[in-house]
């Protein structure tokens, strides 16, 4: 995948028929991908090895970084023949996992690794290796580094998230949220954009697992990437994070039982949801999960709330945090222009339908 120029990158991709196919079809494709209007960022030894670092305060939905994959390559591999063939044979588990692996290695991997010029080839090598006798180095570089593309789907495959992408840049970026990818298919290349505020000099980091998920679970899920996470919601005592964290995602459920007997109930304050929404968010970003869909759901909660107040002023305070973190996600500023727009909110069929109460 390169454009005309090679201005852009070239991606090396093994990826089967039906994958291809829905790429090729996918609106837009190919298109060049759209970059940060400046560099905002270093690489530089971390506590982890190296990281990258701000160097310029980021504001929430900032862009940060925009950056073509050296490859994409599946993380499952299929082998049903050469599986019930070798366990025929009666060998162990493991031997049996090994022998798939260096299969799979030597016979798909290395040919696609091949195409790669010499300085794709010196970036690819120089991230972290996952495998220390070096008998599977492709392996080993892609298990450590590979971000999951969720958009590329193999709609006949029985898998998720089962194509990854190294780069040479994104590939260096730490665990624990602050910033988060997203990959774009027409152009075929990732968007970095910030979460949440970032200052001039702090690591950036994005989450390598679901954020939402008991300690123990993201612990299992990294321990395949060869580290133990040590951010502060995992260092801190779990058991009140893990209760928050299950707490946040049943809130989601209660937004809008919540708003509806508020609006039913005269006697309830006028800003009873926004308080709700308010204790929520300051949970949120005390846990630093600014990246989670909680975020967003409490956000718009109260901006609706506003709007259902005919409070403008209100509704564009918060829509404006609303629409940077969209911006944030999806990497369009439509969302945020509208939130922006005291005249979008009074447009909004729920626009001052809750008219007393007072707070």
């Amino acid at each position: 995948m390169s454009s005309s120029s090679d201005v852009d990158g070239q991606t090396h991709c093994l990826i089967r028929r039906p994958a291809l196919q829905r790429i090729l079809l996918t609106p837009g494709f190919p298109r060049r991908p759209q970059y940060p209007s400046d560099v905002c960022f270093r690489i530089g030894p971390s506590s982890h090895g190296l990281g990258m670092f701000a160097t310029r305060d980021l504001a929430m939905g900032d862009h940060i970084l925009t950056e073509r994959p050296l490859t994409v390559t599946p993380t499952v591999i299929p082998m049903p023949h050469l599986a019930s063939k070798l366990r025929s044979q009666g060998i162990t588990e493991d031997a049996l996992k090994r022998a798939i692996q260096d299969k799979w290695e030597k016979t798909y991997l290395f040919p696609c690794f091949e195409h790669l010029n010499a300085d794709q080839q010196t970036a690819f090598y120089n991230l972290a290796h996952g495998h220390q006798d070096d008998e599977r180095p492709i392996l080993g570089v892609i298990g450590m580094n590979g971000l999951e593309l969720a958009d590329i789907v193999d709609p006949e495959s029985q898998y998720h998230s089962e194509y990854a992408a190294v780069c040479k840049t994104m590939s260096r970026i730490n665990h624990s949220p602050s910033a988060d990818r997203l990959f774009d298919v027409p152009s075929f290349s990732f968007q970095l954009r910030a979460t949440r505020p970032i200052k001039l000099g702090e690591e950036i980091f994005i989450s390598y697992c679901t954020v939402l998920e008991p300690a123990s679970s993201r612990q299992a899920y990294l321990a395949s990437y060869g580290f133990i996470c040590t951010c502060r919601s995992c260092l801190r005592p779990t058991l009140l994070s893990d209760a928050r964290r299950l707490a946040l995602r049943a809130s989601i459920d209660a937004i809008n039982v919540d708003f509806k007997a508020w609006l039913a109930d005269p006697l309830l304050m006028d800003n009873h949801t926004i308080k709700i929404s308010l204790r929520w968010i300051s949970v949120i970003e005390e846990e630093a999960l600014e990246a989670s869909d909680a975020y967003k759901h409490h956000l718009y909660a109260i901006v609706r709330a506003y709007v259902a107040l005919g409070d403008a002023e209100g509704a564009v305070k918060y829509g404006r945090i609303l629409g940077a973190w969209m911006l944030g996600q999806s990497g369009r500023d439509d969302i945020l222009r509208k939130m922006e727009n005291p005249e979008y909110h009074r447009g909004c069929p729920e626009w001052g339908i809750r008219t007393y109460g007072a707070c």
